[in-house]
């Protein structure tokens, strides 16, 4: 039994091996064109800095690459043992399927591991990473920060347009100001100045525009429109150091981070330190996933072949997708309490235990 543990567990482990390497290549795509896109305006980056965003995205890309990947092992491996009445004969020998399937609760237990050890610290590190390799290339080439023709999106509160430029001389210069999520991004200011002159402080890592001509619009509550009219202004657009204050993000914090954080501070407001211990609870329930997974992914394995028909096979995807898409429900639901957001988070987790129980029992009876 040793042989066929080391067999099983070599399949196993391989097959998602491989479906990782594929999966995360298309999330990282993804995550480049979404994310790296203000790094390819004008000049091209450095090497370096290239290879140093993909190694920073690929943490949070393994979250849910690992958990899919090891689902679809499970079910491919199974699927042909039990095509190839490799089971029949494990199970003639005595073996019951529950011993049969250990080497993938082993594998399972050690990928969940993994994962708890990315979702609670490596990924909250790299997501803040991404962020500051974003300055970076600013501060590499800060010119190509107002190239024209571009809308740049870079800073989370602006957007700005720039119609022509001739060296340090700007033309059409639109700049948006927008809200944060308590209002729902809406527009706050917009100014429009027929040219401005671009100054770069390395010192204070700032870039500033004396803007000439300009018209600035002020948006009320009420959304109406106020404009005043200057014929020069010099705002700070951008202020790229790196030695500025950090910004507080729970998803962006490790949960030691976390832990320490509300400790330094008893004095937050409820929802916000509901919100640092929800994200705490995510990441625990989300690193079992593996686990959920294997209860349900050997005995929907074997089904799908016995029947020849891939009614299971496609079952397994739509609880892997529906275990996911629980998790992106209960992260956008307000939770009043932190006692209906664990509830929410560890739902799936209980639901695919009792599935697994029923399947791997009926699966034992034939």
């Amino acid at each position: 039994m040793l042989t066929a543990d080391r067999y099983i567990g070599k399949q196993i482990i391989s097959t998602t091996i491989f479906a990782v390497l594929i999966l995360s290549g298309v999330f990282l795509l993804g995550n480049i064109f979404k994310e790296a896109r203000p790094l390819f305006v004008g000049k091209h980056p450095s090497a370096y800095l290239i290879l140093e965003f993909i190694f920073s995205v690929l943490p949070f890309s393994l979250m849910f690459t690992i958990p899919f990947s090891f689902l679809a092992a499970v079910m491919l491996v199974f699927g042909r043992l039990s095509a190839d009445n490799e089971l029949v004969g494990m199970r003639m020998a005595g073996r019951s399927l529950p011993r049969i399937a250990l080497p993938v609760f082993a594998s399972a237990i050690l990928l969940s591991g993994f994962c708890y050890w990315l979702n609670v610290k490596i990924a909250p590190e790299a997501k803040g990473n991404v962020k500051d390799l974003l300055i970076q290339a600013v501060k590499e080439d800060p010119n190509k920060f107002l190239d024209p023709g571009v809308v740049q999106t870079q800073l989370d509160d602006k957007r700005i347009y720039v119609q022509a430029r001739e060296g340090d001389i700007l033309y059409g210069v639109h700049i948006h100001d927008i809200g944060d999520e308590s209002t729902a991004y809406g527009e706050k200011l917009y100014t429009y100045a027929e040219s401005a002159h671009l100054d770069i402080d390395i010192t204070k890592g700032q870039l500033q525009l004396k803007l000439q001509d300009a018209t600035i619009e002020t948006v009320s509550k009420d959304g109406i429109h106020t404009p005043i009219t200057v014929s020069a202004i010099n705002p700070v657009i951008f202020d790229f150091s790196l030695e500025k204050k950090k910004r507080i993000k729970a998803s962006w914090m490790t949960n030691t981070e976390i832990t320490q954080h509300l400790q330094d501070h008893p004095n937050l407001k409820p929802e916000k330190v509901t919100e640092f211990k929800n994200q705490i609870t995510h990441r625990q329930s989300y690193s079992l996933a593996c686990i959920a997974f294997a209860l349900v992914g050997v005995p929907l394995g074997m089904s799908s072949r016995r029947k020849e028909s891939s009614s299971g096979f496609a079952l397994s995807i739509a609880i892997g997708l529906g275990y996911f898409l629980f998790h992106i429900f209960a992260n956008q639901v307000d939770a009043d309490s932190e006692d209906l957001a664990t509830i929410l988070y560890w739902m799936p987790n209980f639901l695919a235990l009792l599935l697994g129980i029923y399947l791997f029992r009926r699966a034992s009876r034939k």
